[in-house]
């Protein structure tokens, strides 16, 4: 016997031994190949979005998670459809639809239906359900950007400092106190009808609240310690 006939006989006899290391039922894994293929020489796969043609293995087949209708899919969620366009889908609804809509919306039969936290003809305008005050802008699904002096979820909180005044007269603020700069809210709720610059009128009040009228000097350490 040659030495050729020996090693071809050990080959086969290796090649029949890993073979029947296999479960029953099972057939020898294929490793993939090809431009899209994710893992290490010792354990390769299709990368995501991409599979191989039946019984092959090379990663050339993109997958998509919609219908692609009368188009085909060319790309990971993307169909190029009949048409041309590319679409993450095709059909009858898609190619009607003639508007881009933002923010997750869908489109049907050429309007946008908004997810929620969005409104507008393309979705793209944000809605904040309890509003912005003071100047403030939505920006974002129950979301302010405030102007200077004000925060808050609705920007409804103050914290603008200026001058306090006792009285008004024809709508002329007088009697500043001097010295004292603190923020309306504590102004109005002590001995202010009026603050800031130009000045407010403060609100009328529907409680009662007790007035430190004893001293200005009391008046001072409140609003320029905690306020200015």
């Amino acid at each position: 016997m040659s030495v050729t006939s020996v090693r071809q006989g050990q080959s086969l006899l290796s090649t029949t031994k890993d073979q029947s290391r296999l479960p029953a039922g099972s057939v020898p894994e294929i490793r993939a190949a090809g431009p899209n293929v994710c893992g290490s020489r010792f354990h390769s796969y299709c990368c995501p979005g991409w599979k191989t043609l039946p019984g092959g293995n090379q990663c050339i087949v993109p997958i998509c998670r919609n219908s692609c209708g009368d188009g085909f899919c060319s790309r990971p969620n993307m169909c190029t459809c009949s048409n041309g366009q590319l679409s993450p889908s095709c059909g009858a609804g898609v190619q009607s639809c003639n508007v881009r809509c933002m923010n997750g919306g869908s489109c049907a039969e050429d309007s946008c239906l908004c997810t929620k936290g969005y409104t507008g003809n393309h979705c793209g305008q944000p809605v904040c359900e309890n509003g912005c005050q003071n100047g403030g802008r939505c920006i974002g699904p129950n979301r302010c950007a405030c102007v200077y002096g004000f925060t808050g979820p609705q920007c409804e909180r103050d914290y603008r400092t200026g001058p306090c005044f006792t009285q008004v007269n024809n709508q002329m603020c007088q009697g500043q106190l001097s010295g004292i700069v603190c923020t309306k809210t504590l102004c109005c709720a002590t001995i202010g009808r009026a603050w800031g610059h130009p000045c407010e009128q403060c609100p009328m009040l529907t409680v009662s609240i007790q007035l430190i009228t004893s001293n200005t000097a009391g008046m001072n350490a409140a609003c320029s310690s905690n306020y200015l």
